[in-house]
């Protein structure tokens, strides 16, 4: 059997004061990896020393021996029109779980449903910006089944807006599925929907945080709606998505229990602000939550070595991205090519910040307020992000979270992707034409 990516015990340090042009993987003579263009070499053992030794004539002198020309960090058009648009159709759940972020999707006020007039307007706004590009309408909440007449109806919407124009539109939703009916599913199956469902492992996990108001389980309402779609999903993209807090740091266990239940795609994020007392991640919890990432890898790894595709959605973006070369100079698209609308029909960054006023993003393309908000946010303008090796592959972390707690897990997050090029690099050597074939690599994007 192929032995397991493992990582080399790690010294948290901060970053460099100047911004570094490689990172060398410790224990890997051979690898280094460029910080422009995030690209990983193999590279002549004789090298390492001078590389290691921080002489900048020697990381020029690679560069010009191995003709590596420079990729400048992606300055992708980020003031065009948004391209994908999430609808906060019902600022209300039906679930109350402990660590939500969104007060049960109230976001601090009183419990709305988005009208028919709002939605369609965002639509319109959508496919008229974009013009004539594939565009995106996701549907969340809150629980956005609980507005299921304006989900229906907006997907009707802008099907036929959509069709007017020529221009395709996809559509995804996030949601807790306790809710999910026989009309739903065949909405979703229709137009392919992409679903990220809220389950956080087994009955007994999820249900710990993720309660029903009427006290039955949640997980078991979720399962027993979702059972045709997991069992015949057809043309949908179903992945579940587990939150992980200080009380429960396991991760493999995660994946493993979602998977048993048919789930091919599971991601998790940590709790890095929650409303309730002891569930945020502490700064002793990181090292602890790296290694647990470390060894949910180390068993996809073995799952891949013997010809089966990955689970671990966290793993696959981070394997895409490398190998694609990211360039990154923002965490996600954000008040870039991605925005939020509140039930009220003001436009947001994203669906996290939802009400607050420092992610409002106006009512016009041209007040400025997308311009001055990515500007403010650019990697390379972070004071820590600027001078770490991984700028370019983090992007600078979730914009609401590091408003909200700062920059918390720096080094859980270097230490991963520090993992992830181990990963690829032995990945390639037993797989070549691994990134050749989609469905096997399992790289989602809802």
């Amino acid at each position: 059997m192929t032995g397991l990516v493992t990582l080399q015990p790690l010294t948290f340090a901060p970053p460099p004061a100047s911004p570094p042009k490689f990172h060398l993987l410790a224990g890997e003579p051979r690898l280094a990896f460029l910080v422009d263009g995030s690209r990983l070499f193999e590279i002549d053992p004789t090298f390492y020393g001078d590389l290691a030794s921080g002489d900048p004539d020697a990381g020029r002198s690679l560069l010009e021996v191995a003709g590596i020309a420079p990729i400048p960090a992606d300055p992708a058009e980020r003031l065009s029109p948004p391209t994908s648009l999430s609808l906060n159709i019902a600022q209300a759940c039906n679930l109350t779980c402990s660590y939500c972020y969104a007060d049960e999707g109230r976001f601090g006020g009183r419990a709305e449903l988005m009208s028919e007039e709002v939605a369609f307007a965002a639509v319109d706004r959508l496919l008229a910006g974009a013009r004539g590009k594939s565009v995106t309408v996701g549907f969340i909440g809150g629980e956005p089944l609980l507005n299921r007449p304006v989900l229906h109806a907006t997907v009707a919407y802008a099907c036929d807006r959509a069709r007017e124009r020529r221009q395709p539109v996809r559509f995804s939703i996030t949601t807790n599925a306790t809710l999910v009916n026989a009309s739903d599913i065949e909405l979703f199956r229709r137009h392919a929907f992409g679903i990220s469902v809220s389950l956080d492992g087994s009955e007994a996990v999820n249900d710990a945080n993720r309660r029903a108001h009427d006290g039955t389980s949640a997980w078991a309402a979720a399962v027993e709606r979702l059972t045709p779609l997991l069992d015949d999903p057809g043309g949908v993209k179903l992945a579940a998505r587990s939150t992980v807090t200080h009380a429960n740091l396991r991760i493999l266990e995660r994946i493993d229990a979602l998977s048993a239940v048919g789930f091919a795609e599971i991601g998790v994020a940590p709790v890095r602000t929650s409303p309730m007392p002891g569930l945020a991640l502490r700064e002793n919890d990181w090292p602890r939550l790296l290694a647990e990432f470390v060894r949910a890898g180390d068993a996809e790894f073995g799952r891949v070595s013997q010809g089966l595709p990955l689970r671990f959605s966290n793993l696959a973006t981070a394997l895409k991205q490398i190998h694609h070369g990211s360039a990154r100079r923002l965490p996600c698209g954000a008040g870039a090519n991605y925005l939020s609308v509140s039930t009220s029909g003001e436009y947001f960054a994203c669906h996290r910040t939802i009400g607050d006023a420092r992610f409002r993003m106006g009512a016009s393309e041209s007040d400025g307020a997308r311009e001055r908000f990515l500007s403010a946010r650019d990697v390379d303008r972070q004071p820590l992000c600027s001078s770490c090796w991984a700028r370019y592959l983090c992007g600078g972390g979730c914009h609401a979270e590091v408003v909200a707690s700062g920059r918390s897990g720096c080094d859980y997050i270097r230490g991963w992707l520090e993992y992830c090029l181990r990963f690829y690099d032995r990945l390639i050597r037993i797989h070549p034409d691994f990134f050749e074939h989609p469905a096997q690599s399992m790289v989602a994007t809802l």
